[in-house]
């Protein structure tokens, strides 16, 4: 019977049908007359062993053990010890691990990109100034500038950029002066080149098909004989970028035009570009956006009005100028 019983559980090892990944092992259990009821059942060991090494972990947290502790476990007829090391009790103890916490560090001010569309000249409204020279601020204009220059003058601005051309220019220099800066050229987003069109009266120009389509699919529109609006965008997003990758953490102020404003815009707050005709940008107007790691905030568009909510609070605890920004 016993040489049976030997064979049978050979059988039942090598068998196809009983196999498994799994290890196997024998228990012994009481004298049966069956020889079937002498053959365990499947035992698998990786489970067993995840059981006995949480025990063990437990066991060796709460006696607060500062040497190996361990715990045997006893698998078939064998006895193994698994022991459970130091610095793996300190990693799965939360009061083994706070004292030598350090303090976390302060969440740094995102790169704030402030973007100034220029204040009025004597063409803005009836004509579609372009890049044609010599258009300076109106008395209006100088006015609007000044009143901008005032609402950002709380505000730490590191640089001052501009369109190289008079109205934004002189827009950029009112800015600039209450940070006593220089203002940097940025050609990258100057006016549009609407080629043909420039000087041209906008109610003329409205009424020709080429203005229906930059209105509806500006996506697709190209100015006679100048740039295409598609074009515009990718200068001037790419200028946007190499001026936040200059100054991390910095508050920045590009002044610049209604056109490419409209077109970054549209980019950083993942509009499709045959929308932007859907957003309106005004003369001497706001429009803020924050560059944190993982993406970007538009904070404020087209704004007018005051800019208080920008400024740096001070920390309570060391009087400091605080690394968080108030909520828009």
């Amino acid at each position: 019977m016993v040489a049976d019983a030997e064979v049978r559980i050979r059988l039942d090892v090598v068998t196809p049908e009983a196999t498994e990944l799994s290890p196997r092992v024998e228990i012994s259990g009481p004298a049966c007359a069956h020889v079937g009821d002498r053959i365990a059942p499947p035992v698998d060991l990786c489970e067993r062993a995840a059981q006995c090494l949480t025990r063990g972990v437990r066991l060796g947290i709460q006696n607060g053990l500062g040497w190996a502790g361990g715990r045997e476990m006893d698998v078939g007829h064998h006895r193994r010890s698994y022991g459970i090391t130091a610095g793996i009790l300190a990693a799965m103890s939360e009061d083994a691990t706070t004292a030598n916490e350090t303090p976390a560090e302060k969440p740094k001010a995102p790169t704030r990109l402030v973007l100034v569309r220029h204040a009025v000249t004597a063409h803005t409204g009836p004509l579609l100034s372009g890049r044609m020279p010599g258009i300076d601020l109106s008395e209006k204009g100088v006015g609007q500038a000044e009143a901008t220059a005032q609402r950002l003058a709380k505000l730490p601005v590191a640089a001052v950029y501009a369109s190289p051309i008079e109205r934004t220019t002189q827009t950029a220099q009112q800015i600039a002066a209450r940070h006593s800066l220089e203002v940097q050229p940025l050609p990258g987003v100057v006016e549009a080149d609407y080629g043909d069109w420039t000087g041209g009266k906008i109610a003329d120009l409205a009424k020709t098909e080429e203005w229906k389509v930059v209105q509806v699919a500006p996506s697709r529109a190209r100015f006679p004989n100048g740039e295409s609006i598609t074009e515009m965008q990718s200068r001037t997003v790419a200028a946007l970028d190499e001026v936040i990758s200059r100054h991390p953490y910095e508050t920045v102020v590009v002044v610049s035009h209604a056109d490419p404003i409209k077109s970054a815009i549209a980019h950083y707050s993942g509009m499709h570009l045959d929308l932007f005709q859907r957003v309106h940008v005004s003369p001497a107007s706001v429009t803020v956006f924050d560059f944190h790691s993982f993406g970007v905030m538009m904070v404020k568009c087209n704004d007018t009005g005051g800019l208080d909510d920008l400024v740096l609070e001070p920390d309570a605890s060391d009087g400091k100028v605080s690394d968080q920004v108030t909520a828009p």
